[in-house]
């Protein structure tokens, strides 16, 4: 549309220079300063889309002070995960089982199943188990023992480029739709305390991902804990924090 107005407002200085020869300078002085405006303006309004610098710390794509604004959750997962043994929960849907738990038939192709493949891209060793499906952590341990990495949007939107999903809904259009346009926030959240054996997220061989999948709900957060702290505070439904 902008090139349309600018080229619009090309043909009218050029027809006004034509007419008025006498006010060439003063026409395109003001074509020029219309321009000027016209480009702060845009820009401006642009501004919160500009992908913002910063000055690294370490040697990774991930910086420390990341976790403060929850930019770029997946620069570190991609890390965090490589030559890890993953354990997730084993509940793809299919699209009948999806649409009654009123959900969109594109949760059938996407829940679970982007999970798999980021992990699998990032080099992980994914075990799958159902006995985990019905499993999650409580309120007091979200909020004693997990600290939020940031938006998780843009990590499952790309996961488009590691599906093996032939027709339509594995397209990057449709990811961008279903996980911009149509589902809200989701979140990363991390376990920050240490396992029964004194490890953490960032030290243990094994850890073990969960997510909520409520009826109407498409928008679940991922938590990642060890399995230690899994099989010691979340597998025997506890219901209190693990730090107590």
């Amino acid at each position: 549309m902008r090139y349309v107005v600018i080229t619009g407002l090309a043909v009218f200085a050029g027809i006004l220079i034509r007419i008025k020869k006498e006010y060439k300078n003063r026409i395109l002085i003001g074509f020029s300063l219309v321009m000027i405006l016209m480009s702060a303006l845009y820009n401006m309004r642009l501004m919160g889309k500009v992908m913002p610098s910063f000055h690294p710390t370490n040697q990774m794509f991930y910086q420390t002070s990341f976790i403060d604004k929850g930019d770029y959750p997946d620069s570190l997962l991609l890390q965090l995960f490589k030559g890890r043994t993953v354990y997730v929960k084993d509940d793809t849907f299919l699209i009948d089982e999806a649409e009654g738990h009123g959900k969109n038939y594109l949760y059938a192709y996407y829940h679970a199943k982007n999970m798999y493949w980021f992990l699998d891209m990032a080099g992980a060793e994914t075990i799958r188990s159902e006995d985990m499906n019905d499993t999650m952590i409580n309120e007091a341990q979200m909020k004693d023992d997990f600290v939020s990495l940031g938006n998780t949007n843009d990590m499952f939107r790309y996961c488009f480029m590691y599906n093996d999903i032939p027709d339509e809904p594995g397209n990057y259009f449709t990811y961008y739709w279903y996980y911009y346009d149509y589902l809200d926030t989701i979140k990363a959240y991390i376990n920050q305390t240490a396992d029964p054996s004194g490890e953490t997220v960032f030290d243990a061989d094994e850890l073990v991902i969960l997510w909520d999948a409520e009826d109407g709900t498409e928008e679940e957060d991922i938590y990642i804990m060890t399995k230690a702290y899994y099989d010691e505070a979340v597998s025997g439904k506890k219901e209190v924090s693990y730090n107590e």
